[in-house]
């Protein structure tokens, strides 16, 4: 069965009935129009295959509740800065160790002593010494007569040349005391030595004021002496600058003296300048002094060896003086 064309009405609409008699019939409803009419067309009760349409349920729309609207909560609290880090004390210093008492101080040497006369001869007080060992009554013997005999030499040797009569007596006296000492050492003993050694220097210093025959006679025993001393003290420098004053001497004798010389003796002391550098270079190797660097120039002046005397000149101008010794050296030495 064609059904009828719809219509395009909005209040219209289909709905399709089975009816019981098995026929079905399109029925065109329209607002408003009564079921009684469709019972009646059909002469019977009308079944439909499909419940009428019920309403659907709307909810209803939602209750809006109105929500007061407040001012939005204030942030939390910064949370508090965390608590400094508790630093451990640091842990004790160990104790200091116990201090150790200072060292005494340095004991002055007793009077009299031979400490005492040494430190004297060191800081060159001549007079004080001379003086000293002239009071003592045990200056005879050997220890202290040969310390005697030096502080004759070195008091005479610290007066100006002006006072010569003095120097010449005190370098007797000295080489006095000197001999008699070494008549009562034993021979190779240590203090024979020294007295060796103060012998040939008293002698030499004493040559300045002997006559030529005396002189020339002592010559001999002034070498003997200070070899003797050298052998058995090989690192005095005095005994070497005393070679070197010997060797200078004999290297400058005169024609007089050579040949009283040979009169008397046989034949004449002989020595050269150069021989007498060598013992006052040895003399300074061993203990520099003012008196070794100038009497080095003298010896080079000798041997016309003009750039090495003005060095020694210079070392000797250069080195601390004290005394009138030195004095006169550092005025010769500017000099020359």
């Amino acid at each position: 069965m064609r059904l009828p064309a719809a219509t395009t009405s909005t209040s219209l609409f289909y709905q399709y009935y089975p009816l019981t008699t098995g026929r079905h019939c399109p029925i065109l409803l329209k607002n408003g129009r009564k079921r009684a009419a469709i019972r009646k067309f059909f002469r019977g009760p009308v079944t439909s295959n499909h419940a009428a349409p019920t309403a659907i349920a709307v909810p209803p729309p939602p209750t809006v509740v109105a929500v007061p609207i407040s001012s939005p909560p204030p942030p939390p609290p910064p949370p508090p800065p965390p608590p400094p880090p508790t630093l451990s004390p640091p842990p004790p210093l160990p104790p200091p160790p116990p201090l150790s008492p200072p060292p005494p101080p340095p004991t002055a040497p007793a009077p009299g002593s031979v400490e005492a006369l040494d430190e004297l001869h060191t800081s060159k007080s001549y007079e004080t010494l001379y003086e000293h060992l002239a009071a003592r009554d045990d200056a005879a013997e050997l220890h202290l007569a040969w310390r005697f005999a030096r502080a004759h030499h070195d008091l005479a040797d610290s007066l100006p040349e002006a006072d010569k009569g003095r120097k010449e007596a005190l370098l007797r006296a000295g080489l006095a005391v000197a001999e008699a000492a070494l008549a009562r050492a034993e021979e190779g003993d240590a203090e024979s030595a020294l007295c060796h050694k103060w012998v040939g220097i008293l002698l030499g210093a004493l040559g300045t004021y002997l006559p030529t025959k005396e002189k020339v006679a002592n010559s001999f025993r002034i070498r003997d002496a200070l070899q003797t001393a050298a052998e058995m003290r090989p690192a005095d420098g005095s005994v070497q600058l005393a070679l070197g004053e010997w060797c200078f001497k004999v290297a400058g004798i005169g024609w007089v003296e050579a040949n009283a010389a040979k009169l008397l003796f046989g034949q004449a002391p002989e020595s050269t300048y150069a021989e007498a550098l060598d013992y006052y270079e040895r003399a300074w190797e061993r203990k520099p002094s003012k008196k070794a660097a100038y009497k080095a120039s003298l010896a080079c002046d000798k041997l016309s060896r003009g750039a090495d005397s003005a060095a020694w000149r210079t070392r000797a101008l250069e080195l601390p003086g004290a005394g009138a010794a030195d004095a006169e050296i550092d005025r010769l030495a500017a000099a020359a």
